[in-house]
């Protein structure tokens, strides 16, 4: 495959930067929820599996690392704007506490952790898998530059 053939990774990264942000905004909207039966933490599961899914998913599709970054970065950037952007009425996505409830905090803390976590293990398995992407003819290129 020449390097004119591939579909411009440019494009590819954009599209994993906004299915990121995506992942992070639908998430922090979910720190509050409570399943019945008091179950909490969806947004926790979330963050975590998704950004590990997604940024493996990305790396091996595309057969690049960075490309496995995508994700969890514009997971970060979109978690970190809508927690920092001042609202009315002093109003939080993710909150520290909800009246009585301050499990909330912890699900809004392990939130943020988790999800940051979720994409370096992303990284690191794209990062592992790499050897695999490379055909004997790429390392052949590689070692003659």
């Amino acid at each position: 495959m020449h390097e004119e053939d591939r579909f411009p990774l440019w494009a590819v990264y954009v599209v994993l930067l906004l299915l990121g942000a995506a992942l992070g905004i639908w998430g922090a909207f979910l720190v509050p929820l409570r399943l019945p039966g008091g179950v909490e933490g969806l947004a926790d599961v979330l963050a975590f599996a998704g950004n590990i899914a997604v940024g493996f998913g990305a790396g091996r599709l595309a057969r690049d690392v960075p490309a496995a970054a995508m994700p969890g970065i514009g997971w970060l950037v979109a978690v970190l704007a809508v927690g920092t952007i001042a609202r009315p009425a002093d109003e939080v996505v993710v909150p520290s506490s909800l009246g009585n409830d301050p499990g909330v905090g912890v699900v809004g803390t392990l939130f943020l952790l988790l999800g940051a976590v979720g994409a370096v293990i992303a990284i690191m398995l794209a990062n592992r898998d790499r050897r695999r992407w490379q055909s004997p003819a790429t390392e052949i290129r590689a070692n003659r530059t």
